[in-house]
């Protein structure tokens, strides 16, 4: 029995992250699907992974759902495509009925655009779940700790100084300070305190510091050296005194989960563009062997863990996935857009030239990820 168990956890948890996988990219293929139908476009195909066929049914619609053995992505082939990408039609395609081509550009452009909004909903609706159910415990932004020789000591903080905004945002708990600062590097953050009733700001510049991220990766991020409260009589955690538990009701836990997602999506849109300027340590940036590890570890924590941790990549590569280049969803929505707006389709020599180079960069981001993965795990 204690071998059924023992071989059985760990089948369980592969079992996890493929379903995280598969979760996102039916999520995503179907926010495509759903929105193309609604908008009188026909599928001919909807895929879970690529490859041989392991299993397939057809609808009274005339739609094959096929799952697929390699479980590394999905598509939604619509009447009229050439091919699963989504490269438009053929000449003759879009005379056919229900055709993808034969749609408006705004209704092809609202089909594209549904698959990574979609993934945001998706992130939304968990974070509600959680909210709801469970609430949230947030730590007081007091100072407990300051460390020698840092920012915050250096600009004059002390313990007991309470953050009360950064940049204008407030500050709620000690993870948003944590959070924003790790990704400003070495970018001046203006803090608005208050010390003994009394507010004042000063104006803090982190500094990039070596720490491991949770999962036993060094990265460098942005610290002043503020820590938060600690018990007195157990200094390996937190003190109770500045725990809070808050509840929500329905309406405050989709809006708790909507102000979530946007600051995730703002933050990683500020980290891509602090990472191509060559101001973030590239070791941040999880390519697929290391978001798959990282699940693999997530799932040691539960199937809670997995949920919550398969809700924050949902809306990441659904965020990714509107960069406006071919082939992503992004791309695409760009040439329907502008189609929508001049009354005509971008020209299909444009197009292909514009596939062409989005795709070259696409692949050699994704080898970049990749190799990434192992540069800063060995290098």
């Amino acid at each position: 029995m204690s071998f059924i168990t023992g071989v059985g956890a760990p089948v369980l948890r592969v079992v996890g992250v493929i379903c995280v996988i598969m979760v996102i990219i039916f999520v995503h293929e179907m926010g495509h699907y759903l929105v193309g139908r609604w908008c009188g476009i026909g599928a001919s195909t909807f895929s879970l992974g690529f490859g041989p066929e392991i299993c397939a049914l057809t609808d009274k619609r005339g739609t094959r759902w096929r799952i697929a053995l390699i479980p590394l992505g999905g598509y939604v082939k619509f009447i009229g495509d050439e091919d699963a990408a989504g490269m438009t039609s053929k000449s003759d395609a879009a005379a056919l009925p229900g055709s993808f081509a034969s749609a408006g550009a705004w209704a092809r452009a609202a089909t594209v655009f549904a698959g990574p909004f979609t993934n945001a909903i998706f992130t939304v609706v968990v974070l509600s779940f959680f909210f709801f159910s469970y609430g949230r415990i947030t730590v007081e932004p007091v100072i407990g700790s300051l460390v020698e020789g840092a920012p915050a000591m250096s600009a004059g903080l002390k313990t007991g100084d309470r953050f009360i905004t950064m940049d204008g945002q407030k500050v709620e708990s000690f993870d948003d300070l944590i959070s924003y600062v790790s990704l400003h590097g070495d970018d001046p953050v203006n803090f608005g305190m208050e010390r003994a009733g009394s507010p004042f700001s000063v104006t803090i510049t982190p500094k990039p510091t070596e720490r491991d991220d949770g999962f036993g990766n060094k990265v460098r991020v942005g610290m002043i050296g503020a820590g938060a409260p600690v018990d007195p009589h157990n200094p390996q955690r937190l003190d109770p005194a500045y725990e809070r538990h808050i509840d929500y009701g329905l309406f405050g836990a989709i809006g708790e989960a909507t102000d979530k997602s946007a600051f995730i999506v703002v933050q990683t849109v500020r980290f891509l563009g602090r990472l191509i300027a060559g101001r973030e340590d590239r070791c941040q940036l999880s390519g697929p062997s290391k978001t798959a590890t990282i699940a693999w570890q997530v799932s040691e924590t539960g199937f809670m863990s997995l949920l919550n941790f398969t809700a924050f990549l949902s809306i990441g590569i659904g965020l990714i996935n509107l960069f406006p280049l071919p082939p992503l969803d992004g791309g695409h929505l760009v040439f329907y857009v502008i189609e929508g707006i001049i009354g005509r389709p971008v020209p299909k020599r444009i197009q292909e030239s514009i596939f062409t180079i989005g795709f070259i960069a696409v692949m050699a981001f994704m080898l970049f990820a990749i190799s990434n993965d192992y540069l800063c795990w060995f290098g």
